[in-house]
Parts: structure tokens; C-alpha cells; sequence
């Protein structure tokens, strides 16, 4: 119980205000593209790297946590994929959205400020190792899939891995986190001057990021909730943080917090990209959509559920 109102609450309360609040009349129908664009591209980068600058190079039980990670996801990835095929009798650009659904973790406008508010910096600087190439590794995948199922008009493969690798060089997520590691594993420190300015716009990335989520879930409705939209919440609540588990507590037998941080990374709810990405393909729209706010709705209660286990009584 302290778990939801000390932590889940007030992080879930700030995307309830901005659905409820971050439309017109109150603000443009355009103001949660806006207020992203400052996250992205400003605050949230001066909060991480402030974070990757504080700590050094990951160490051993770091490493074994990207390892667990990605281990799992792949294999969650491969099987939702393979699901959606046979099952639901999909092309390949239908089945690579489904999966993306299945297994894409929201983890820097929710899992950002829900690691910091759970586990502190010590938890955030293990998820963003995770961070690094979550979405490279999921949206590139995704991407080769749909461009092959394009029968060769989206270009060659070639095209498709310079396009991916752009995207993550111009990322400024990616280029806050990996710069801050570098900044931090050589020593240098902030000048005092721009380490407080950069505090006060890390301040602002927490509730402006929950706000803007919010604010961009008006206008989603939920459809398809026996099928495919089923089948995306299912697996991204339950199966993918359960193979989460089992590969970092069985195979790499990680310490607490480290389990704990991967565990809670795969129960964040459906990231936003997914319903771009389906919106780019023209497939699944709607289905991505309703995931993508069943999702963030229900992953109050289970990742509530999965932080009060792991930071115990």
C-alpha cells in the first residue's frame, strides 16, 4: 500500500492531470507535441547526463544485467512475432508491430521518473544502460520486417541500417547518456555554473514528461480488446517482465537491485513509438493506440505490484 501512495500515485496522478487538463481549452491541440520536443531534446537530456556523469564504467553485474535483459526480450520478441504470424495468419509488417506492442517498454516518460521515485539514482543509472539501445534494437528489427514486407519499395537492407543507425546518432537520449558515461569514466566534472542550470531543466524532465504522456493519450480509444490489443497488453504486462525474472534471477543471477531495475523496466507500460511506427506502416493503428493507453493504465497496479515485491516491507 505505501508502494502505491508514495510511488505509483503521484507518478500516475501527473499523466492523469495531463489527460485530463492538456487539451483545449486549457492548452492547444498541439501542446503535448511541444512540450516533448523541450523533454527530448533539453530537459530530459541534462537529467541523464547529470546521472551517467555521477557514476564510472558499468561494471560485472551491470554487464549481466544488459545481458539478462536482452536475452529475454529477444526471446519474448522471436515468440510474439512468431505468434502473430501463425495465430493470427499476419504479413510480416502486421506481425513486426504486434510484437514491437508486445514488447516496447515506455522507459523514459514513465520509467524514467518511476525508477528515480522507486530505486533513486543508483536504480536510474542501471535502466539506462538498458536505455542505450532499447529502441535501435526493437524499432530497427521492427523496421527491417516491415520494409521486407513491403516486397523491396522501402529499399534495401542496406538503406534500412544506415537509416536506424542515423536515428540513434541523432537521439539525443542516447547522445545524453553515452556522452555521460564518457564525461564521467574520464573524470571531468561540471562546471559549478552549468551543472545548476543544468539541474533546474533536469528538474523540470519528471513532471513535464508524466504531464505530456498524459496529455498525448487524448483522443485514443480502446478497440479490439479480445484480440490483437489483448494480446499486446497481456504480453507486455505479464509475459515480458515475467521472462525478465527468470533470465536475471535463473541463468544470470543478478543482486536485488539490479533484478529489481530490470524486472520493473520490462513492466513499464507500451512506449508511444509503437503507435508511430504503426501509423508510418498504416497497420494496426488503432489496435497500437488501444494497447498503448490499456497499458499505461493498468501498469499502475502491476508495476506497483512488482516494486512493492522487490523493495519489501
Amino acid at each position: 500500500m505505501d508502494t502505491i501512495l508514495n510511488i505509483i500515485l503521484p507518478v500516475f496522478g501527473l499523466v492523469a492531470v495531463g489527460f485530463i487538463v492538456g487539451r483545449p481549452p486549457v492548452f492547444p491541440a498541439d501542446f503535448a507535441k511541444s512540450l516533448s520536443n523541450f523533454i527530448f531534446y533539453l530537459a530530459l537530456p541534462c537529467l541523464l547526463f547529470r546521472s551517467m556523469a555521477a557514476r564510472g564504467l558499468p561494471h560485472g553485474d551491470e554487464m549481466n544485467l544488459v545481458a539478462a535483459y536482452y536475452l529475454a526480450l529477444t526471446g519474448v520478441m522471436v515468440a510474439s512475432f512468431l505468434y502473430a504470424r501463425w495465430v493470427y495468419r499476419e504479413t510480416l509488417g502486421g506481425a513486426a508491430t504486434l510484437m514491437l506492442g508486445a514488447c516496447f517498454s515506455n522507459t523514459v516518460l514513465v520509467g524514467v521518473p518511476l525508477m528515480l521515485a522507486a530505486f533513486g539514482q543508483p536504480g536510474l543509472q542501471q535502466m539506462l544502460l538498458l536505455v542505450t539501445g532499447h529502441a535501435a534494437w526493437l524499432i530497427g528489427i521492427a523496421t527491417v520486417l516491415a520494409e521486407a514486407s513491403r516486397a523491396g519499395q522501402g529499399g534495401g537492407p542496406l538503406r534500412i541500417a544506415g537509416q536506424t543507425l542515423m536515428a540513434l546518432v541523432k537521439n539525443p537520449v542516447i547522445i545524453a547518456i553515452l556522452s555521460g558515461l564518457a564525461f564521467g569514466a574520464v573524470g571531468l566534472r561540471i562546471p559549478a555554473p552549468v551543472d545548476s542550470a543544468m539541474r533546474m531543466l533536469g528538474d523540470a524532465a519528471v513532471p513535464c514528461s508524466l504531464f505530456a504522456l498524459g496529455a498525448s493519450l487524448v483522443g485514443l480509444t480502446v478497440t479490439d480488446l479480445l484480440g490483437r490489443t489483448l494480446f499486446m497488453t497481456l504480453v507486455k504486462l505479464f509475459i515480458l517482465p515475467a521472462a525478465v525474472f527468470v533470465s536475471g534471477r535463473y541463468i544470470f543471477d543478478l543482486p536485488p537491485l539490479t533484478l529489481a531495475v530490470a524486472v520493473t523496466t520490462a513492466s513499464m507500460p507500451s512506449g508511444m513509438n509503437v503507435f508511430l511506427f504503426a501509423q508510418r506502416y498504416e497497420t494496426h493503428v488503432a489496435r497500437t493506440a488501444s494497447s498503448t493507453m490499456l497499458t499505461t493504465l493498468f501498469s499502475a497496479l502491476t508495476t506497483g505490484f512488482i516494486i512493492d515485491i522487490f523493495r519489501g516491507p
